[in-house]
């Protein structure tokens, strides 16, 4: 135990000793300003509606749509929970989140991690590509410790390293939200057990990151994969970013048919299931959380074995 710890150590400053890494931090703190700053200009230039009038509006667009004949009986339920709190925001005369309040930003700031992803993706796919690349990986191989051991010490660093920068991620937007927000005023509702209860933003956000990250973690193993397996840092970054941006349009062109049930990129959106609907008709979390730690393993068991199995000098 005292030795994996010694090597996590070991890989952990090593991703910090690179300027790239920095660099990379760097950008991602700059681009969740300029997501601040951009969202509250935007947000000021848009004309201001009475809130009880948009959400009179929100009440007959809700009974269309749990009316719809085609709706399942989840959308249904969706749209019901809907209705009940818009009339309750009414009854009660609570106003829903300001779209410029800080609140509303916060909620909306999980997007920030698709800049995270890409960067660990970057961190992930060098780390252990990198040392064939430069040669030092006969180095790391004559100590005496087994190989399986320095991988899986990479693999912890690099999840140590995700977790660390979609926590700036989080950090930076509640900072940039104070900066570029009003407080504003409105309440996050939410339907418990037929109830309309309070909802905190602090819990909602983090709920919402919290399930962002599954992607996250899912791409940081893919690309880990794929550079041990290729030992190409820039094979893996290329093909880890093309289905980062590509992944999900698949679904969509393709959601008709079976096989797309079992395509990763159906289930690494976790988001999904606060929505009415799925991106694929018929899948479940618990569903989605099978195939996701199917794909998993398969990444882990692909990159233990091309590390371990393989000759170095290949």
């Amino acid at each position: 135990m005292a030795e994996m710890i010694r090597l996590l150590q070991n890989e952990w400053m090593k991703i910090f000793k690179r300027n790239s890494t920095i660099i990379l931090i760097a950008i991602l703190v700059g681009s969740v300003f300029l997501f601040a700053f951009v969202s509250s200009w935007g947000n000021s230039q848009q004309e201001n509606v009475p809130w009880k009038e948009e959400v009179q509006q929100q009440i007959i667009m809700y009974e269309q749509q749990a009316g719809n004949p085609e709706a399942t009986d989840k959308e249904i339920t969706y749209y019901e929970e809907q209705q009940v709190i818009a009339e309750h925001r009414l009854e009660e005369n609570i106003p829903p989140l300001d779209r410029g309040s800080f609140g509303q930003f916060l909620l909306d700031s999980k997007s920030n991690l698709a800049f995270a992803t890409l960067f660990t993706v970057i961190i992930a796919s060098g780390i252990v590509a990198s040392e064939f690349i430069w040669g030092t990986i006969k180095l790391l191989t004559i100590r005496p410790v087994k190989r399986g051991k320095i991988l899986w010490s990479k693999y912890g660093a690099v999840l140590l390293f995700s977790l660390t920068i979609a926590l700036i991620a989080y950090v930076t937007s509640i900072i940039s939200g104070w900066i570029f927000f009003d407080s504003g005023e409105g309440v996050l509702l939410t339907v418990d057990n037929g109830e309309v209860m309070k909802q905190s933003i602090w819990v909602e956000s983090l709920k919402l990151y919290g399930l962002s990250f599954v992607n996250l973690f899912i791409m940081t193993s893919f690309a880990f994969m794929v550079g041990t397996l290729s030992r190409s840092n820039a094979l893996a970054i290329g093909l880890s970013i093309f289905l980062m941006f590509t992944g999900q349009q698949m679904v969509f062109l393709l959601q008709e048919y079976t096989i797309m049930k079992y395509y990763l990129f159906t289930h690494a959106d976790l988001t999904q299931y606060l929505q009415p609907r799925t991106l694929v008709e018929g899948i479940t979390p618990q569903f989605s959380i099978v195939v996701l730690t199917t794909y998993l393993v398969i990444f882990l068991t692909i990159s233990h074995l091309s590390f371990t199995k393989r000759d170095i000098a290949t």
